[in-house]
């Protein structure tokens, strides 16, 4: 029987051979790369980082349009088109001769639809445009493509300044590898221990891989790979870490990565390197930076959304201290440095820009939102697409109109009948205060909240006709009485619904709270949008408890849109770097209202514009049909108008953010500002009144008894209800003719 012959072995010389030849290869590969991206750092490259880009809306301009020609021109110049002499025209460009404006289109297609490139030809009447195609065939509208508002990160848009090694402090650079990497000093790019500790809770999670990055990884990543979080980048970013240490130095390493890390943003530009930050937290040089200081910036790498210490100053404190006690553990400084240093003041102090964005509130918003869904790396570093719902024009009248408060102020401009943000301006100046008084302040509305009250009142089956008692009482407290007053002291006595809304009367409010029942005008408020915690009590009935302004101003959307709440947004889609979607926004319209009820509310809304507490409105320049509230707190601390268009909704604030006393009204501070940016922002839709629903009906009545008018009554009202809840019995206090006559003679 032949003998089986062994395999033959590859002797262990030649496998050693094979494997260092393999790994020469490997790390010439490694070396080549590496060093072809170091070199980008001679140009102040930043290495692959992907910037995240915000867009505003696009515009849509339909057949018949209002919108006036600088108005449509306005936007063609803030895309970049550009105006040309002759009708020969390109893509990207326009020519205007009155009536006249040849466009060529750039289209672009979006999550919504598509837009085709191509030469349009359009016509200005005087009133509206006609639009028509390259063979003159009728377009029924055109999508001008959206405008970049914001560049997260990326070369346009990054704050950096580098530093030398020897302008960077030493506590400083204590202060980082103490928070970063602390054995950064006696480790070859991987922290063994760390990276056990990261695999470990990767192992238990089952989710995204956790970090466990030294600073030199930290840095590899930055400079030579994609943000993306897979295993296979973890190992290349740990063989690429080495090779760092092999290439550079320790302070060299160190130096590079604190002129590259990402601090922060300001407004639409990314705050980038130590040197940049210091500038934008302090306001102070390296040089100058306190031990304190420096751990604040060192804290701020984990997290710059998170700590902060303009947004939150608190979460930056903690931080901050956490890194001086580190850094005490380390040994960098002395127990008593750090008591010293745990004693002093955050000291955030930003430096006022000479001029600030106009949607600086609003893109810091978006970004508030979107960081808890994504994380901050994936939003400053993955190249994602957000499309928001800003329109431009719209966002610069709104921060153009708060500029003019006095005291602080804050506006936001809704589509009611699809909660698009149109415009939010959290403040006066971005460059100032960084807090968004639309989003993030919480105020007492005063009589903005009093709609909720009126429309639950005729949920429960009363009239706009509906008679009040408008008188002063007391109310029994726990342990004593609440006595509300008219604004000005002056009551009405009986007054019908309508009138008791249009001049905001407490007493009368009341009156009717008290018929309906202060639970159901909760829950009928929280129905229609309102989310802060709501007190069950008269005094919420006007306006006690504490709202936002976007919260508020999207609660009155349902009077505006025939009975719907649509929730607010700010952002329409979020597409990844691959063009993949990330969300999209469907709308979640819900019906909370009739439209009868709706239609009867924006009647009572606009009494208050045409003779009520808002009747200055036309002497401020805006005379189109509008409903709306004013709103003022107790010694005018608090100062709102809300109020809407058919096509448009509007809420202002203005007070302080001291809660100091301003004696402002709603009428007086709130309700200009709101006229100032409703002249603009209207002139790209058409001038008209609110749609009436069927099953109204109007009725004469006498005010004083709300009953169908006589002969003999002095005053005959026309007054507007839901079918079936019309009056139908005469007034008996002013009955004609004989009847009347005897009646009055012997009260019978």
């Amino acid at each position: 029987m032949p003998r089986k012959r062994r395999p033959r072995l590859i002797g262990v010389p030649g496998l050693l051979v094979g494997t260092a030849a393999g790994l020469l290869l490997i790390a010439a590969g490694v070396a080549v790369y590496a060093e072809a991206k170091l070199s980008q750092l001679v140009l102040g490259g930043l290495g692959e980082s992907f910037s995240t880009r915000i867009y505003a809306a696009p515009f849509v301009l339909r057949d018949g349009a209002p919108s006036p020609p600088s108005r449509l021109l306005e936007r063609l110049d803030r895309l970049g088109y550009a105006q040309i002499r002759a009708d020969k025209t390109r893509t990207g460009q326009y020519f205007w001769h009155s009536p006249a404006l040849v466009l060529g289109l750039r289209g672009f297609q979006d999550s919504v639809g598509r837009q085709d490139a191509g030469v349009f030809s359009l016509t200005w009447d005087g009133r509206a445009w006609s639009i028509k195609d390259s063979s003159g065939q009728p377009v029924s509208r055109l999508t001008l493509e959206p405008e970049l508002a914001a560049e997260l990160s990326g070369a346009h848009k990054v704050r950096r300044e580098p530093a030398e090694s020897t302008e960077i402090p030493k506590r400083l650079k204590d202060a980082v590898v103490s928070a970063e990497d602390h054995r950064f000093y006696s480790h070859y790019g991987v922290d063994p221990r760390g990276a056990a500790r990261a695999l470990w809770a990767d192992m238990r999670g089952g989710g995204a891989l956790q970090g466990g990055s030294t600073i030199t990884q930290q840095l590899s990543k930055n400079l030579f790979l994609s943000p993306k979080r897979t295993l296979k980048r973890k190992l290349a970013e740990a063989v690429l870490a080495l090779y760092l240490e092999l290439r550079w130095n320790k302070d060299k390493i160190l130096t590079v990565y604190l002129n590259h890390i990402y601090l922060g943003q300001d407004g639409a530009f990314s705050v980038a390197g130590v040197k940049s930050a210091a500038a934008f937290y302090f306001g102070k040089p390296l040089s100058e930076l306190s031990v304190a200081q420096c751990a604040t910036l060192a804290g701020l790498i984990r997290s710059p959304h998170r700590y902060n210490p303009f947004r939150d100053p608190d979460e930056a404190l903690s931080r901050r201290n956490f890194v001086l006690n580190r850094m005490k553990t380390d040994g960098s400084i002395t127990e008593s440095a750090l008591k010293s240093a745990l004693r002093e003041p955050l000291g955030a102090r930003k430096l006022k820009t000479a001029s600030g964005r106009d949607d600086d509130y609003f893109i810091a918003e978006v970004v508030r939102e979107l960081t808890p869904r994504y994380g901050e790396d994936a939003l400053f570093r993955q190249g994602l697409a957000i499309y928001t719902t800003m329109d431009p024009l719209l966002q610069f009248a709104a921060q153009r109109a708060v500029r003019q408060a006095r005291p602080q102020g804050a506006l936001v401009a809704i589509e009611p009948g699809t909660g698009r943000v149109l415009a939010l301006s959290g403040g006066r100046d971005f460059g100032e205060s960084q807090f968004n008084r639309a989003t993030q302040a919480a105020r007492q509305p005063g009589s903005a909240f009093k709609p909720f009250v009126y429309g639950a009142a005729l949920e429960k089956g009363l009239t706009t006709a509906s008679i009040l008692l408008d008188e002063p009482r007391k109310y029994p407290r726990q342990d004593s009485t609440w006595d509300p007053r008219n604004y000005d002291g002056i009551y009405m006595g009986t007054v019908t619904l309508r009138t008791a809304l249009a001049h905001s009367l407490n007493g009368a409010t009341l009156d009717l709270a008290g018929k309906v029942n202060p639970s159901s005008v909760l829950a009928y408020a929280q129905r229609l949008g309102i989310k802060s915690p709501l007190e069950d009590s008269l005094a919420a009935m006007l306006g006690a408890s504490e709202v936002n302004l976007l919260e508020l101003t999207g609660a009155y959307a349902a009077f505006a849109n025939g009975g719907f709440r649509e929730e607010p947004r700010l952002v329409e889609s979020v597409f990844d770097a691959q063009g993949e979607v990330l969300e999209f926004a469907s709308p979640g319209r819900a019906a909370v209202v009739g439209p009868e009820q709706s239609y009867l509310m924006t009647s009572l809304l606009k009494s208050v514009v045409t003779e009520g507490t808002a009747s200055s409105l036309p002497r401020l320049g805006f005379l189109r049909p509008a409903a709306g509230k004013t709103g003022t707190t107790n010694d005018g601390r608090d100062a709102w108008f809300i109020g809407y268009t058919p096509d448009l909704l509007a809420g202002v604030w203005v007070g302080d953010d001291q809660h100091r006393a301003l004696k402002a009204t709603g009428a007086s501070k709130a309700l200009p500002l709101w006229a100032t940016f409703m002249k603009s922002a209207s002139l790209d839709y058409a001038e008209r009144d609110f749609d009436k629903p069927a099953g109204l009906v109007t009725v004469k009545i006498d005010p004083a008894s709300g009953l169908r008018a006589v002969s003999g009554c002095p005053q005959k009202l026309e007054e507007i209800f839901a079918q079936g809840t019309e009056p139908t019995k005469d007034c008996p206090l002013h009955q004609g003719g004989l009847k009347g006559w005897l009646k009055k003679l012997f009260g019978r």
